[in-house]
């Protein structure tokens, strides 16, 4: 019997608890991830950059996009949405601490651009968001978001 014991014993030993994300801080970053999309789509450019800390970082490794800073977020921001209709759809959303108590979340997206200038092919690109977040009493932005693509095809 007292092996029986030890076996529970074990396994809970092996668990690591976390700290869990206070209410508000959660809905804050919840309301960000969801602003982007609507924003990305149809904000401003304004609005797109407040999204983001002054020094934050945009990667997209596969279509060879490393950005930093409100300006480059801006000007890329402004010279996609001058060429190309986007709709961005985000599912699967998960906002945690990691090992270090940091703030992240991890989102699946789904985005179709269509060039403005003629309506024939969509590209449609589907992949994931991870997130770095910094938060404020007010606002949780972005400090570092790296897009992995998983597909991208044209219809």
């Amino acid at each position: 019997m007292k092996q029986l014991l030890t076996i529970p014993f074990v396994f809970l030993t092996a668990c690591t608890i976390t700290k869990p994300i206070e209410q508000s801080t959660y809905k804050l970053c919840e309301q960000t991830l969801y602003q982007y999309t609507e924003i990305r789509d149809k904000g401003t450019t304004e609005q797109y950059v407040s999204l983001f800390t002054e020094n934050a970082t945009f990667n997209v490794d596969k279509l060879n996009i490393s950005l930093s800073g409100h300006q480059a977020l801006a000007s890329r921001f402004e010279n996609a949405r001058e060429t190309k209709k986007s709709i961005h759809l985000m599912t699967s959303s998960r906002i945690f601490l990691d090992e270090n108590s940091n703030l992240n979340a991890n989102s699946n997206f789904i985005l179709y651009l269509q060039n403005k200038n003629n309506d024939g092919d969509t590209t449609v690109i589907a992949g994931r968001y991870l997130d770095k977040l910094s938060v404020t009493e007010s606002a949780c932005k972005f400090s570092h978001r790296e897009v992995i693509v998983d597909r991208i095809d044209t219809l």
